[in-house]
């Protein structure tokens, strides 16, 4: 479950990623009613399972289930809240069903843990996913393999002849090209080289994630 809203008089919508039928979302009736039982099913960054009477191009309604698992250990953490807002958004604004095992699998990672590493490794898989990767084999210009930056707006690295006075951190610099590789990005460095490409991915995605400023802001 990623979330859910307020939906009719008593009624919640759930925002929901299945097995199945990928990202929906379902109705469940009387959630909000004083005497409802159906607390357990609409809980934010849970696992559940919904029975309903599948059609397609419908709202459909959920008519039972089952909570399989609260994360209630990690509920407890503010950031792992926090990092899941990030995780659900990413996933609701970018979902394509062509890749639903993918995000499937990259949700139910980040419910059992979740840090700026694995958020990396999610955003770069929608970056290449999407078709826009960065060209981080040398400069983007001229092939020079002596780096300077990162241009998020021209796509890759740029060297100091065609990095305008900008310089990153050489350590971020090799972060960003392990990131792009699908290799580990060390620790000290992974918040900048998630920066980097989150900003990669809004500007030539065309996105805003809001939980993201949130949570760049609380770091």
């Amino acid at each position: 479950i990623f979330g859910l809203v307020p939906y009719r008089e008593h009624d919640a919508m759930v925002h929901f990623l299945g097995t199945e039928h990928g990202l929906m979302r379902l109705v469940l009736p009387g959630y909000y009613k004083a005497t409802s039982k159906q607390s357990s099913l609409g809980l934010e960054f849970s696992k559940v399972n919904y029975r309903f009477n599948y059609q397609e191009n419908r709202l459909n309604r959920i008519i039972g289930g089952e909570l399989v698992n609260a994360y209630l250990n990690q509920r407890e953490n503010l950031d792992w809240l926090l990092w899941m807002s990030l995780v659900s958004e990413l996933v609701i604004r970018t979902f394509d069903e062509s890749y639903h095992a993918m995000y499937l699998r990259s949700f139910e990672k980040a419910l059992e843990s979740v840090d700026s590493s694995s958020v990396i490794k999610l955003v770069v898989k929608i970056v290449h996913m999407q078709g826009f990767s960065p060209d981080v084999n040398g400069c983007i210009h001229c092939g020079e393999t002596g780096i300077n930056a990162f241009s998020i707006e021209e796509g890759g690295f740029v060297c100091g002849n065609h990095s305008h006075n900008v310089r990153e951190d050489r350590n971020v610099l090799i972060g960003l090209n392990c990131a792009f590789r699908g290799l580990d990005v060390a620790d000290d460095v992974s918040l900048r080289v998630l920066e980097i490409v989150i900003e990669f991915l809004q500007y030539h995605g065309d996105y805003r994630f809001n939980s993201w400023k949130l949570l760049k802001d609380m770091q």
